[in-house]
């Protein structure tokens, strides 16, 4: 039963995915879950940079499925696209900065521990992260609209 149980939760996420041992009795949280768990918040949280650096990020991701995005490294900003499906959140976007633009498409695949259902997982595949324990960073509603603003009225005076 046990090996069953494995090769149902490795079939639920990316081949991609496969390459990184599944935390231990994990399940993936439901589409639905992500979606009620992330719509009409700001997501903060961190990931490798360019450089091997921690980069903070900020994820807008409204109940209608658009996504906005700053850091302050850079710095830059991002609209676009968010969706969930089971164990993953993922986002399609235009991120832009001094530096120029770039089109950005990645997933982070998330979690939860069937035992303990308050302790969550989380991985970045695309980034090379491996499997962490997560504790969501929200604020409620769009707390990053205003930093995209100044930002563009400062990229445009460049």
């Amino acid at each position: 039963m046990r090996a069953l149980t494995t090769i149902a939760v490795l079939a639920a996420f990316p081949a991609v995915a496969l390459g990184q041992a599944v935390p231990h009795k994990s399940t993936p949280i439901p589409a639905a879950e992500i979606k009620e768990m992330f719509a009409g918040k700001t997501y903060n949280f961190t990931e490798k940079g360019h450089k091997g650096e921690k980069e903070p990020i900020s994820w807008y991701l409204a109940a209608d499925g658009k996504m906005l995005g700053y850091t302050g490294n850079g710095p830059s900003h991002a609209e676009g696209t968010w969706s969930a499906s089971d164990g993953k959140l993922c986002v399609s976007d235009q991120w832009a900065g001094a530096w120029g633009t770039n089109h950005s498409s990645e997933c982070q695949l998330l979690a939860r521990d069937a035992a303990r259902p308050n302790v969550l997982y989380r991985s970045e595949p695309s980034k090379g992260s491996k499997w962490t324990k997560f504790t969501p960073n929200f604020s409620n509603g769009d707390t990053i609209s205003k930093n995209i603003e100044a930002l563009k009225v400062k990229l445009s005076k460049n």
